[in-house]
């Protein structure tokens, strides 16, 4: 991960100095979509994958090729099925009790942020280089509560934490005033997974594995441009 931000903020560096005087428009509406998945805690990563992330911006450029924006974006994770198709949960307030239920756990996150980037243009498109940086809102779904003692004392099933995503997306033109790319993102939430609040603390897998770092996930997908605007 680090030799991909050097990388990164090394030819956004040269490009700077060595792009030839082709702008972008005015102003741009741009989408991606993905499925993301969990790196930095090991145990985020154990109980949960990604399902799908998107957002969406709309931008103005400010000066040269830099633009900046506001965009929404929603991320979705599920319990690992790998690993919690051997467990199920007794639910004792089922009629009758002790009914069994499988887990179906869901983390879904909904953020709104800030877009500042830059486009350097190649022959047939151009290379887009982003920072996604605001506040996302999240929250457990269809939590199985479980009530060990592992588990207490229960964790909050909602939070709100910052979160800041580096993203480069290579963008092909067409014809008219659209363009689709292939799109890599590197989102960092300022938040440690607690594994109380989906109830998971009691599985071993789980909360033997590490736990020191922020989550995290690396998201890998495709994208749109609309082009609004005289060049």
């Amino acid at each position: 991960m680090r030799q991909f931000v050097f990388y990164s903020l090394l030819f956004f560096s040269l490009s700077v100095f060595s792009q030839k005087k082709k702008l972008n428009a005015p102003f741009s509406i741009r989408g991606n979509v993905g499925i993301p998945s969990a790196t930095s805690s090991q145990m985020f990563r154990t109980a949960f994958g990604g399902v799908y992330e998107f957002n969406l911006s709309a931008n103005a450029r400010i000066f040269s090729n830099f633009f900046a924006g506001l965009g929404y974006q929603n991320s979705h994770f599920v319990n690992k099925k790998g690993l919690f198709d051997h467990y199920v949960f007794k639910d004792p307030s089922s009629d009758p009790p002790g009914k069994t239920v499988p887990y179906t756990t869901q983390l879904n996150g909904q953020g709104g942020f800030i877009k500042l980037g830059y486009d350097h243009f190649f022959d047939k498109g151009y290379v887009s280089f982003c920072l996604n940086s605001g506040v996302m809102a999240c929250a457990y779904q269809h939590v199985n509560k479980d009530t060990s003692l592992a588990n207490r004392p229960y964790g909050a099933l909602k939070f709100n934490a910052p979160y800041f995503q580096p993203e480069i997306a290579v963008n092909f033109m067409t014809d008219g005033n659209l363009s689709f790319s292939i799109m890599l993102s590197y989102a960092t939430m300022l938040y440690h997974f607690d594994p109380k609040a989906p109830r998971f603390n009691h599985i071993e897998e789980v909360n033997s594995t590490s736990n020191s770092y922020v989550m995290s996930w690396i998201n890998i997908g495709f994208g749109f441009n609309i082009l609004l605007g005289k060049k």
